[in-house]
């Protein structure tokens, strides 16, 4: 889950350096935090970004926005199952074209037994 998001980070930022902008410093952070009782992992970008109609449609199973043959489209819709149907968590994302993604999980923190 979180190797497929840092994998579309680094694409995005490469696809953005590739344009030529020579002040542009291609960026991927990962911070996590505890809210609570969450962990929140929050994985940024400052590659292309992802416009809005696509961003409803990414975490469906086969949507890709790479040309074909670079990308499944299952990377997102699994990461998306695995964090809400597995962990009970949830997976957001926020982006501004152009500019940055980031992505948010948000899982409970459970007491071992």
């Amino acid at each position: 889950m979180l190797l497929n998001l840092f994998s579309n980070a680094f694409y995005a930022v490469r696809q953005r350096q590739l344009k030529g902008d020579a002040t542009y410093a291609p960026t991927v952070s990962v911070c996590t935090s505890r809210r609570g009782e969450l962990v929140e992992i929050r994985v940024r970008d400052n590659g292309l970004g992802i416009p809005e109609a696509v961003r409803q449609k990414i975490f469906q199973p086969f949507f890709t926005t790479k040309p074909s043959g670079e990308g499944t489209g299952l990377g997102l819709s699994l990461s998306y199952d695995i964090v809400t149907q597995g962990h009970g968590g949830t997976l957001t994302v926020t982006s501004e074209e152009g500019n940055f993604t980031e992505f948010l999980i948000t899982l409970p923190i459970t007491q071992p037994r």
